[in-house]
């Protein structure tokens, strides 16, 4: 399969590559993916995992996304958000957003137009810490719990930071991490933080690629 580096971007003192491999896009860190659009039929599918936080009562409910990516799981949450609802996605790496906006602009679609999202640069761990009366949190940052993307990311998924995330959500709002592979150990620290759990399976082109461990407020 061929290979073919389309730009790359000098971002906090590494070098990101934005590549071509065959028909999929994807954005690395030496030998890291950090991006693929191989498996958006999880990521989107993860997004609408938002409906399980929504009543019929909602008219105007906010939810966090952290991870742009390719805009999939922003898309989902879309696809299940009221017309009053709000979308905040979160994104700490600018090289994101600039592919976002060019060479991925076909793949992203109409997500990054659409009135209902606001688009925050920065480290989603802070945004989650100063918010409140979320409906939902969705964190797509990394390839699961147990794998971070960034050394810095590790902290998102340790014992203060799903505390922070409850106090983040209203009552029976829903948590969320997607994950590339089984990691079950995260569901014991989703209990320890007050999270009622569970794990959804996600799939792509009909076949499980990927699971979403998930919390709900207790």
């Amino acid at each position: 399969m061929s290979v073919r580096i389309l730009r790359t971007f000098d971002e906090d003192g590494r070098t990101l590559a934005l590549r071509r491999r065959g028909e999929i896009l994807e954005l690395v860190l030496g030998n890291v993916v950090l991006l693929s659009s191989a498996a958006l039929e999880t990521e989107r599918a993860f997004g609408a995992l938002a409906a399980a936080a929504l009543t019929q009562e909602d008219t105007a409910p906010r939810v966090l996304v952290g991870g742009f990516g390719f805009g999939q799981t922003a898309r989902g949450v879309l696809d299940v958000l009221p017309p009053g609802g709000r979308v905040l996605v979160v994104e700490k790496l600018q090289a994101v957003l600039d592919v976002a906006r060019s060479e991925a602009r076909a793949i992203v679609g109409s997500v990054l137009d659409d009135p209902r999202v606001s688009v925050i640069h920065a480290d989603v761990a802070d945004v989650i810490a100063r918010e409140r009366e979320l409906a939902a949190i969705l964190l797509d940052v990394d390839n699961g719990p147990e794998w971070a993307s960034f050394r810095t990311n590790a902290r998102l998924y340790a014992d203060a930071a799903l505390v922070s995330a409850r106090a983040a959500l209203r009552a029976d709002g829903l948590y969320a991490v997607w994950s590339g592979y089984p990691a079950d150990a995260f569901l014991p620290r989703l209990r320890r933080a007050g999270f009622r759990v569970r794990t959804e399976p996600l799939q792509e082109r009909g076949v499980v690629r990927a699971r979403a461990y998930v919390g709900v407020r207790a």
